[in-house]
């Protein structure tokens, strides 16, 4: 079962209506009027996603699904969305390719389509649709759910009063894509905040807060008017109190940032070589000039810190400065390779030594876990296998080893497990170990990828690991690009009928076996039959 069929169908069972998304232009491949008012059931789902095994996933807003979604395209956008959002705002959220958000919330009756209500966000409610994680987006990037805020993790939450009345005003109730008068919604919007009366004082400190210090004043300056403010409440504000309502908005601000501080030292830690700043913007998903300028920035202040430092000669680059080495010993090291046999005669072409990974990166059903069950048979007697899993029972396990002939259950000299995550905590280390990874899973920040093989790698201590990754049609690499090649010093690519050797660092002959390929068929679902030899 492919990544989207198996979040889609997770969708369906949360009680979401779900449609195919044509990827170029994010069109409906369907005509899904129908779906506004009833959901489909697993047996369409799985039908489109096999009719069109290209499309993304949409979720259909309104009361089908019970969720509406703001609609996010910029920072600037995000900026003004903030004013009308309570202290403390916490519900799913979906982080867009292009650098936005979607912000689910619970339906309201009266709410359909709105465009640009607030600056650079939209509103889908009854009659809209959104694509969902994890599908694609024209640029390459992915879909993907905020940290502990997935549809899944989190409960929708209630439309904030204000932007409820922001568009009950602007639209009159009707909103079907309709553009509305910006300036007077918000301008009632704004005064429907400021309510000064017993549980709602709040949320209007708050606010007056924030206007105050992003319009400029000094947060002394700002207390001093907020705390004459805080005596006109009924009841009077507590003025001891009015001082957190100064530092929860400076907290806000500074939020963005922090966190994208954070994102950039995540991405740094988990790179090798130099760093580029547009590959920080890639892989933080980076897109306005505001961000990218606060990024550089970022950077600055971590060149000072002496986590970087400038490429001389190379403008916007960065080398990350490693203060830590291990001592090598080579007097006392292992020079023998790994005695391993690979499909397709793999290992006549190429040494593979104590400690290294090797990675599969496959489209789905190309047949990732057939190679790995091969591979299991032919090193059994010779290696300690362990072999974790994180999509098969035992039951299905059990039916695929029988299809081996001549080999009966008991036979098999291997130790199974079921585990999605953290694997740098269960590998077995030390030489003769060969630990079979089927598959390392991950549904959004792709980039974290190179930091999971790194921290496999360090805990092999010259066992082998060999793992799979899910790839999308068309490119060699698995999900996390280039990442994904930092470490394995052997890397496959799989697709239905073809294997391919995309990086190969020890060589057993003089000729170079990057870039060769052979194609194959599998047999009762088990046997591999090259169906010629290997080419470029």
């Amino acid at each position: 079962m492919s990544v989207l069929l198996s979040q889609a169908l997770r969708y369906l069972e949360r009680g979401l209506s779900i449609i195919p998304i044509r990827p170029r232009d994010k069109k409906p491949l369907i005509a899904w009027e129908r779906y506004q008012k009833e959901r489909a059931n697993e047996e369409q789902v799985e039908r489109w996603l096999a009719q069109w095994p290209d499309a993304n996933v949409g979720i259909v807003t309104g009361a089908v699904s019970g969720v509406d979604v703001i609609d996010v395209d910029s920072s600037k956008g995000a900026q003004a969305l903030t004013e009308y959002l309570p202290e403390t705002f916490e519900t799913p959220t979906c982080q867009t390719p292009r650098g936005g958000s979607h912000i689910y919330v619970a339906h309201r009756d009266v709410l359909g389509n709105a465009v640009r209500f607030i600056e650079d966000c939209d509103y889908r409610g009854q009659g809209g649709f959104v694509v969902a994680p994890p599908s694609i987006g024209k640029n390459g990037r992915p879909y993907s759910w905020a940290p502990y805020l997935s549809i899944f993790d989190a409960t929708p939450a209630a439309l904030p009063e204000p932007i409820y009345y922001l568009l009950k005003n602007a639209f009159g109730g009707s909103m079907r894509g309709v553009h509305p008068n910006r300036n007077k919604a918000q301008q009632s919007a704004t005064n429907a905040t400021l309510n000064f009366e017993q549980g709602h004082r709040d949320d209007t400190l708050f606010h007056i807060a924030h206007s105050l210090i992003k319009g400029g004043m000094t947060p002394d300056n700002a207390l001093i008017c907020l705390k004459v403010i805080a005596l006109q409440c009924n009841p009077p504000f507590p003025e001891k109190e009015v001082q957190a309502k100064i530092e929860s908005v400076l907290k806000r601000i500074s939020t963005k940032e922090r966190n994208l501080t954070a994102e950039i030292r995540e991405i740094i830690s988990a790179t090798w070589g130099n760093i580029s700043a547009t590959f920080i913007y890639e892989s933080a998903t980076i897109a306005t000039s505001e961000d990218k300028h606060k990024a550089r920035t970022i950077l600055g202040r971590l060149v000072q810190e002496g986590l970087l430092e400038r490429v001389p000669g190379k403008n916007g680059w960065y080398r990350r400065v490693e203060t830590e080495c291990e001592e090598i010993n080579f007097l006392d090291a292992e020079t023998e390779s790994v005695n391993i046999v690979l499909p397709f005669g793999i290992h006549n072409m190429i040494e593979v030594m104590p400690g290294n990974i090797i990675l599969i990166a496959g489209e789905p059903n190309s047949g990732k876990t057939a190679l790995f069950l091969n591979i299991i048979y032919n090193n059994m007697h010779s290696q300690e296998v362990h072999y974790f899993n994180s999509e098969m029972g035992s039951g299905e396990l059990k039916k695929r080893l029988s299809k081996f002939e001549n080999l009966s259950l008991k036979e098999w000299k291997f130790k199974a497990y079921e585990r999605s995550g953290n694997f740098g905590d269960v590998i077995k280390p030390g030489n003769g170990k060969v630990n079979i990874i089927d598959y390392l899973e991950i549904h959004e920040n792709f980039y974290e990828i190179g930091g999971k093989l790194a921290e496999i790698h360090q805990k092999l201590n010259g066992a082998i690991a060999i793992v799979a990754l899910q790839k999308n049609r068309g490119t060699d690499m698995g999900l996390g690009g280039f990442r994904t090649l930092e470490k394995p010093r052997l890397a496959l690519a799989m697709e239905p009928g073809t294997l391919k050797i995309v990086k190969a660092k020890n060589w057993k002959t003089s000729d170079n076996p990057n870039g060769k390929q052979i194609d194959f068929k599998i047999i009762n679902g088990c046997t591999f039959i090259p169906t010629g030899g290997w080419k470029r």
